[in-house]
C-alpha cells in the first residue's frame, strides 16, 4: 500500500500468475507466499484453463482468475485471454473448440474483467487485436517474456498502434511467472482503490484507477491543455516520454538534470493529436506506464 502526498491510498498487485496446477514451477501455497512477503495488496492465480476462486490469504486480498486460449493458427492470431475476478467458472459454457471471442464474452458473462496477455510475445497484430470486442485491458509488459526465457516483454508499439486506430485499452504489467528465478515481482499495477476489498479493487480497474509499474510512482493529470505529471522525489526519475500519435514534436521527453531527478514534465497537446500515453524510467532502469487516454 502507497499513500500519495494528496492522500489517495494506492494498493500493489499482479494479475498474471503460474503454479504447479498448470505449467508452473512452484506450488500456489509457496507463490502466495512469496507475493505476501514482498508486500502485494492483491494477487491472482491465473493457471492454464484452470478457475481459481479466489478469497484470502491472510491480509493479501486473492482474486479469482484463470488463462484461456483458443487452438488457432498465427496467422488467425494467437490470443491468450487472462480472465479476473469471476463470480462463476468460465470453462463451464466453453467447449474445447471455443473461438477467442466466445472466451472473452464468458469472462464477462461470469462478471469478469478480460486481459489481452503478452500480445508482442504471441505476435498479435493490431488488426487481429481490433476484431475482438470486450477486452478490458491488454498487457503492456510481461516480465516472463523477457530475457532469459525470451525477449518480447514490452507491447507498448502495438497498444500505440491501437490507440492510433482508437482502440485505446487500459495498460497491464503483470509476471506471469512461470520459472520463479527473476520474472517474479518484476512489475504489477498500482491500482487507487477506496478499499482492498474485490468490489472495490475491481471498479477501480474497470475505472482506469491505475497504473503500471516495475517502481516508480507517478501521476498524469489534463489541464488547459497539457498533459502533465508529477513525480515524486523518492522515485528518483531519469526521463519522462510523452507518446502520441504526432510523429515529430520537440517536448516529448523531459530528462533529469545533473544534480536532481524529475519531479514534474508536461506535454503540450497538439491539434493532430488524438491520444497521450506516458512512460518514466527510475535511476535503476525501471518503468512505469500510463493507459493512452483520449485529447
Amino acid at each position: 500500500m502507497y499513500v500519495d502526498k494528496h492522500g489517495k491510498v494506492w494498493y500493489k498487485g499482479n494479475l498474471h500468475t503460474h503454479t504447479t496446477r498448470s505449467d508452473g514451477k512452484l506450488s500456489p501455497e509457496r507463490v502466495a507466499r512469496l507475493y505476501k512477503e514482498a508486500g502485494y495488496d492483491f494477487f491472482a492465480f491465473t493457471d492454464h484453463w484452470i478457475f481459481e476462486k479466489g478469497g484470502w490469504d491472510g491480509e493479501m486480498l486473492v482474486l479469482s482468475g484463470g488463462e484461456y486460449d483458443a487452438k488457432t493458427k498465427l496467422r488467425d492470431g494467437i490470443f491468450h485471454i487472462v480472465g479476473i475476478g469471476m463470480t462463476d467458472d468460465p470453462r463451464v459454457n466453453l467447449l474445447p473448440s471455443a473461438s477467442t471471442q466466445e472466451i472473452i464474452n464468458e469472462i464477462k458473462n461470469c462478471n469478469g474483467i478480460a486481459i489481452l496477455a503478452h500480445p508482442a510475445w504471441s505476435l498479435n497484430t493490431p488488426e487481429q487485436i481490433n476484431k475482438l470486442q470486450g477486452i478490458d485491458a491488454v498487457e503492456i509488459y510481461n516480465s516472463v517474456s523477457d530475457l532469459p526465457h525470451s525477449s518480447r516483454p514490452y507491447s507498448g508499439l502495438i497498444i500505440d498502434m491501437l490507440a492510433s486506430m482508437s482502440r485505446l485499452y487500459p495498460c497491464i504489467a503483470a509476471d506471469d511467472a512461470h520459472f520463479y528465478d527473476g520474472e517474479e515481482m518484476k512489475s504489477w499495477i498500482m491500482v487507487q482503490s477506496e478499499s482492498l476489498t474485490r468490489e472495490s479493487i475491481l471498479e477501480s480497474i474497470r475505472e482506469g484507477k491505475f497504473h503500471a509499474t516495475q517502481g516508480p510512482h507517478f501521476e498524469m493529470t489534463i489541464r488547459e491543455g497539457k498533459v502533465c505529471v508529477e513525480c515524486p522525489p523518492e522515485s528518483n526519475i531519469e526521463c519522462v516520454v510523452f507518446f502520441t500519435d504526432t510523429l515529430y514534436v520537440k517536448d516529448r521527453t523531459t530528462v533529469r538534470s545533473k544534480d536532481k531527478p524529475v519531479t514534474g514534465a508536461y506535454y503540450t497537446i497538439k491539434p493532430s493529436d488524438s491520444f497521450v500515453r506516458v512512460e518514466v524510467v527510475d535511476d535503476k532502469g525501471r518503468y512505469a506506464w500510463s493507459s493512452p487516454v483520449k485529447v
